[in-house]
């Protein structure tokens, strides 16, 4: 008979029947089906039909002791709980069968029955407990084996329900880092939609995340906020998606009192965009207040100093420094960037984060060189190789970013490109460095 979730099943083995008796009664009105067997050999041949939750077992027995029975009941129900019941003057055989037979514990006779029903209700606890893991762990594994036969787009929602129920298993944790991988290119694609619409937005978003991300690393933020603060960096200008043509195209120094008004609703429309989603509730804030200035002279909420989210500050600051270099009316070099935005300290932006720019922009975001003994060359998709570098930002047909300036390539990313440009083709192919013959 298969053991019952609600009722688990308590065998007690003891070859004198009185004991078994007392034993029986003693559960008669606990919710568990008891079972009992005159001798080892007998309860052997249970356990061949029957799961047990636990196993209480009295040691001194003719045939087959009990450290000797339990050491088998371990090999056929290695997950049951076993105890050896035994008089006090043979506790060394006890702890004999705790070492051979894999006993949880002994307890003697006489028993005191409060205990005895206290100590089995912890140890069917236990073995139910374990039962459930094993259960969760089981089904955790069959999921995963069903999730790569899906769509990617099933596959996110259908990894969340089963981080749910295992965040401890690795091959959870494996689904899970490829869950965040395609979340990352979803922030990208959403971002690179913003550039299509303001075309002096070229790499921005992008950009501000990379310089977001390193001035956080450089002030040792926990990782989550980091990845927080990166994302945020990505979808920072999300919410110019509602400004009009009119606006986006004039620069922002031009604006009448009207369109001022109108393009300060952007960091609010930014996160009401991605509020809906749980994940990003945090993110939206940080957009919200990412233009504020620590002086509370910012949109769209003027506040001032530490009220401004730590996050928010760095992505202005970020947001500010890539405008100044990357700009398509001016492009100041690193170091007059630096000066302009020092010029703003304590006005527009955190002096305490200003540090950590100059830092950043000098050892990580200053142009890169090209590779030494590398020329470059224009291949088709099918041509690129893991290892290459990529020299020139590649974008789609229709001018969404696929991959930036010096991203190295590996499959994964190859895969990608290769499928945008079947479907939105380039009129141009890959510009990588390679090696010079």
């Amino acid at each position: 008979m298969p053991m019952g979730q609600n009722n688990p099943n308590i065998l007690f083995v003891d070859d004198e029947q009185h004991i078994l008796s007392s034993l029986k009664r003693l559960f008669m009105d606990e919710p568990y089906n008891i079972f009992t067997a005159p001798s080892g050999t007998e309860a052997l041949e249970l356990l061949k039909d029957t799961g047990f939750a636990v196993i209480i077992s009295d040691q001194r027995m003719p045939g087959m002791s009990g450290s000797e029975f339990l050491e088998k009941a371990k090999q056929m129900q290695p997950d049951t709980v076993r105890m050896v019941l035994t008089g006090y003057a043979d506790i060394n055989a006890a702890i004999n069968a705790i070492n051979i037979g894999g006993a949880s514990r002994y307890l003697t006779k006489p028993w005191n029955d409060n205990e005895i029903i206290m100590i089995v209700r912890d140890a069917a606890e236990k073995f139910n407990l374990l039962a459930e893991n094993k259960r969760l762990t089981d089904l955790t594994i069959k999921q995963n084996e069903e999730l790569k036969k899906w769509s990617t787009e099933l596959e996110f929602y259908v990894q969340q329900h089963t981080i749910d129920l295992s965040k401890r298993n690795k091959e959870l944790a494996d689904l899970n880092k490829k869950m965040q991988q395609t979340i990352s290119q979803i922030i990208v694609s959403f971002s690179s939609l913003v550039e299509l619409r303001d075309k002096s937005m070229h790499s921005h978003s992008s950009n501000v995340a990379l310089i977001s991300s390193e001035i956080a690393k450089r002030m040792s933020l926990p990782e989550e906020d980091t990845k927080n603060i990166t994302t945020a960096a990505q979808l920072h200008d999300i919410g110019k998606i509602g400004i009009t043509d009119l606006i986006l195209i004039k620069n922002p120094s031009q604006y009448n009192s009207e369109e001022i008004h109108e393009y300060r609703k952007h960091p609010v429309r930014g996160q009401a965009a991605i509020d809906a989603i749980d994940i990003f509730r945090e993110t939206g804030l940080l957009i919200r207040h990412h233009h504020e200035n620590i002086d509370g002279s910012g949109f769209p909420d003027m506040l001032r100093g530490d009220q401004i989210p730590l996050g928010s500050r760095i992505i202005h600051i970020a947001d500010a420094f890539d405008r100044l270099t990357n700009g398509t009316a001016v492009s100041l070099s690193t170091e007059d960037a630096i000066s302009k935005i020092k010029s703003g300290s304590g006005i527009l932006y955190d002096t305490k984060i200003i540090s950590y720019l100059i830092e950043a922009a000098r050892e990580k975001l200053a142009p890169a060189s090209t590779p030494k003994d590398n020329i470059e060359a224009e291949l088709k998709p099918k041509d690129l190789a893991p290892g290459m570098t990529v020299s020139r930002d590649i974008r789609t047909g229709t001018g969404l970013l696929l991959l930036k300036k010096y991203t190295e390539l590996n499959s994964h990313n190859i895969e990608t490109l290769r499928r945008s440009y079947h479907i939105d083709p380039s009129s141009t192919g890959v510009f990588v460095w390679v090696k010079r013959k």
